[in-house]
């Protein structure tokens, strides 16, 4: 689904209500066309437990702050990088930092909105990069690869767009880290020009055991966002 023009940038404003936030974000299995470009920049609050909303006591505060940025090098291969910082306001040293690429390579589609593509990419910490906060975080960030298989289906007509979009990827982590298989879905659907309403579904378990235990299992969750675009 050819959502948006030759230079598209996307603002998304999120607040998480649990520990289990979403993570960075993504423009799902669609590649982009030769010499176009796509950037998203998010930024989130992420509390828990809800309550600390309306005065409550908190256990977790934190900022999220991602930039996100996709190319198209060839006719269904589209490279990428994306940057994201999470800082916490309960807990200085919780906070981490990390930059990474990927590679994203069209493997099928259908003529009607249906497409599938896999993805690899790895990350790395910049935790040293960013001052002393940052350096003493604990866990902090560490170097990943990941695997991914993504499917994805637009429609658009008199009523405005819609989609959906559905992945799983394997994370290969490094430093004693337990690895992780990682699942999404999102629909959104923009009745109008510039806004689109959006709802994600996003779930992780370990899938091997480690010194370093970051991802334990977490049942599915959910978050709603909006995203207001601007694009040319």
């Amino acid at each position: 689904m050819r959502c948006m023009g030759r230079l598209a940038w996307v603002s998304v404003f999120l607040v998480g209500f649990s520990l289990s936030a979403a993570g960075p974000a993504c423009a799902g299995a669609w590649t982009q066309t030769r010499g176009e470009g796509l950037a998203i920049v998010t930024t989130a609050r992420r509390v828990a437990p809800i309550g600390a909303l309306t005065g409550g006591p908190i256990s977790r505060d934190t900022n999220i702050s991602q930039i996100y940025l996709e190319y198209g090098l060839l006719d269904g291969l589209t490279i990428g990088a994306k940057s994201y910082i999470e800082l916490s306001t309960t807990d200085l040293n919780a906070s981490s930092a990390s930059l990474g690429g990927f590679v994203r390579k069209r493997v099928w589609q259908d003529g009607r909105g249906g497409v599938a593509a896999v993805q690899v990419g790895y990350a790395h910490p910049i935790e040293s990069l960013l001052g002393n906060v940052f350096a003493q975080s604990e866990p902090g960030a560490v170097p990943e690869a990941h695997l991914a298989w993504l499917y994805g289906r637009g429609w658009a007509g008199d009523w405005g767009r819609a989609f959906i979009s559905t992945g799983a990827a394997y994370h290969l982590r490094r430093e004693g880290t337990a690895d992780d298989l990682r699942f999404e879905f999102t629909t959104g659907y923009a009745p109008w020009r510039r806004f689109m309403g959006m709802i994600s579904l996003y779930g992780l378990t370990p899938a091997r055991r480690g010194h370093r235990r970051l991802a334990e299992a977490r049942p599915l969750g959910r978050l709603h966002h909006v995203a207001l675009d601007r694009a040319q």
